[in-house]
Parts: C-alpha cells; structure tokens; sequence
C-alpha cells in the first residue's frame, strides 16, 4: 500500500515537473518573441529617422551604417525564418543595433552642430530684437539636440531651422549686420563696426533705443 503510494506520487511529481518545464519553455519563447517585436519596432524607428535625415535635411550618407542597418534587417528575417525567434539570435541582432546606435549618436554629436550652429548663432545675435520669436525657434531647434529614435524630434529641429531662416530673412540681415550684432551681444561691439549699412538697418527697425554704447574701462 505504502509502495503504490509512493509511486503514485513519484508519478505525480514527474507530471508537474513536465508541466513546469513546457510552462517555462513558453515563457522563456513569450519573453524571446517579445524582445524580437521590441528590437523590430526600434529598427524601424532608426530607419525612419535614417530616411528623415538623408532625405529632408540632406545630411551626408554614411554608406558603413546602411550596409550594416541592411545585415540587420536580414538577420531578423532569418530569425524567424523557420518559425520560432530563437533568444541566442536575437541576442546577437540587439548587439549589432546597439553598435549601429552607437555610431549615430557619436556621429550626430557633431552632425547637430554642423546643421544648427550658424542658425543658432545668428538667433542668439538678434535675440534683444525679436525674443519671443527667437526663443521659439531655438526651442524647437533644441529637440534634436540629443540622439533619439523619434523622428519627431528632428521634425521640431527643421520647423525650428526653416523658422528661423523667415526670421532672419524678414529682419532684412546680412551678414555685416549680424557680425555687428554678435559683437554687440558679447560687449565687443564698437564706433567701427557702425557703417553705413548697419545704421541705416538699425533706423529702419527702430532699434536706437535698445543698443547702448560704453567706453571700455582702461586695463
């Protein structure tokens, strides 16, 4: 009696431990198939940012990046090629897509300050005569500061940039006026820069009041 006992229970035991181990597996394959569906959905965010920039703001294409961007797209059709993703090999398509993050943001860094810098300098420069209008426009330019997946950020950088051109345009500047300007914002400006063009434009846009002259104390 005792004997029949234990093997039932022995036989119980094995049962769950299989259950358990087909409930494990499923999870372990639910939690594989869930990081699949992440990784593609970020992979598709890159390259609608990728198409973004190369597109509409015309940034020099790195040709590494796409031919890799490609490698990874085929590695995730292969994952699934025969049915189930396997954790091993999405694993091995999150390293390639961090490395491909990676070199974008570092690119970008530099890729922001080439695209915003002489906008962002000239709006700085006419900030005492439109401020409102200029904080706008660097507001908007400043989503895109950092390196994202968003391709809305880059979006609010172009608004920012094609604002900041009707701005600039409107105001009537050239660029003698907006050096005498930057001068003027750093202190630096003096009776020189004053010609002939850079008094008639402060005339028309009735800015006599608003720029100050001192004398630079003796050192």
């Amino acid at each position: 009696m005792i004997f029949d006992d234990l093997l039932t229970t022995t036989k119980d035991m094995q049962n769950l431990q299989r259950k358990k181990a087909l409930k494990d597996g499923k999870d372990r394959q639910k939690n594989t198939d869930t990081r699949y569906r992440m990784l593609l959905t970020r992979i598709n965010s890159l390259v609608e940012v990728l198409v973004y920039l190369y597109a509409k703001v015309e940034l020099p294409v790195n040709n590494e990046v796409l031919i890799s961007l490609s490698a990874l797209m085929n590695d995730m059709e292969q994952i699934i090629a025969e049915g189930l993703a396997s954790n091993e090999s999405v694993i091995e398509a999150e390293k390639s897509f961090n490395m491909l993050q990676n070199t974008m943001k570092k690119e970008w860094g530099k890729q922001y300050v080439e695209c915003t810098g002489a906008a962002v300098s000239t709006l700085e420069a006419i900030k005492g005569i439109a401020p409102d209008r200029v904080n706008t426009c660097l507001e908007k330019i400043k989503f895109a500061e950092v390196w994202s997946l968003d391709v809305r950020n880059f979006e609010k950088m172009s608004e920012g940039l094609d604002d900041a051109d009707r701005l600039i345009i409107g105001l009537g500047l050239d660029d003698e006026i907006i050096v005498f300007l930057q001068r003027t914002n750093l202190g630096r400006a003096t009776l020189q820069d004053l010609n002939d063009k850079v008094l008639t434009w402060i005339r028309n846009e009735e800015l006599e009041q608003k720029i100050r002259i001192s004398f630079v104390k003796n050192r």
